[in-house]
């Protein structure tokens, strides 16, 4: 037994709607310290890309029918920025090919690298989808991969024998094995945890949803409490997210505006803890790592 809520997250790498979904992840993570925890199980969205192709532009040649599938995908993409604002740039996005046709290898990537090193799993899991979806990558790819193992810091070494192994085939087989003892037929769905007792969402999920969810689920128990707009508090926020957008930002703290966010986090910016990374559309804070 816990008495921290656990929010269970069945995704995909490659899933623009969990992407979206981090500045309400941020929130409940500043507003219920150290009440919440977050786990994230892999469905593998696409197992194989001709299943979502136009029938008629396959049989012109599967080049051209996956041409059109990653163009109509980007619009997707697209569409989904408006959901928080989380910057979404689609310049070139070629995800699938003729031989990458499915987003199987960004969920191994996932399973391999909480082999490796359960701790640096989760910014392993944002770094890979702002890899795909801000620096539009081709993360089906695994060159796209291994940067993305480097940039945050793990054994690629270690990775890569649990990535062409066994292992990390046999742990996405348990998430796929208890996904489908769900019933789970949507993306992203929600097992929200709470003292041995789970309740089920097959949908988006907002803020003020989870608030509801988790005051039912606790009988009151587990409450949010208001964000510390502390330096420490920052400090601890980007020692877990290393990499953050400003959108996160502001609903970590609940700031009003962008101009609030920047003067929060100018003393660490001017003293070289973090620098600005900016984007189409938006911004991300990055940690600078200090090598002693």
């Amino acid at each position: 037994m816990s008495d921290k809520v656990t929010v269970i997250t069945f995704t995909d790498p490659m899933m623009g709607l969990s992407y979206e979904s981090e500045p309400v992840f941020r929130k409940l993570e500043t507003h219920f310290a150290e009440k919440i925890e977050f786990k994230y199980l892999m469905s593998v969205l696409v197992k194989n890309v001709y299943d979502f192709v136009n029938p008629a532009d396959l049989s012109i040649s599967r080049e051209f029918a996956l041409k059109n599938y990653n163009a109509k995908l980007a619009r997707i993409y697209e569409s989904e920025e408006s959901i928080s604002g989380m910057p979404i740039i689609m310049t070139d996005f070629q995800l699938f090919s003729i031989h990458e046709t499915t987003s199987l290898p960004l969920n191994l990537a996932y399973k391999s690298a909480q082999l490796v090193d359960e701790s640096k799993a989760e910014q392993f899991l944002y770094n890979l989808r702002y890899a795909t979806i801000v620096d539009c990558k081709q993360t089906t790819r695994l060159e796209e991969i291994l940067n993305v193992v480097r940039k945050t810091g793990l054994d690629e070494e270690k990775f890569l024998k649990h990535f062409k192994g066994e292992t990390s085939k046999e742990k996405l087989k348990e998430d796929l094995n208890f996904a489908y003892k769900l019933r789970i037929r949507t993306l992203p769905a929600y097992l929200i945890e709470y003292n041995g007792e789970g309740v089920l969402f097959q949908e988006l999920l907002g803020y003020e949803d989870f608030i509801r969810i988790i005051e039912k689920l606790t009988g009151g128990a587990v409450k949010p409490k208001g964000a510390e707009k502390l330096e420490r508090a920052l400090r601890k926020l980007l020692e877990r997210h290393p990499l953050i957008s400003s959108v996160e930002l502001r609903e970590a703290f609940d700031f009003g505006s962008m101009d609030e966010v920047k003067k929060f986090i100018a003393p660490l910016i001017e003293n070289g803890e973090i620098k600005i990374v900016e984007v189409e559309r938006g911004w991300f804070a990055k940690k600078i790592q200090v090598i002693r």
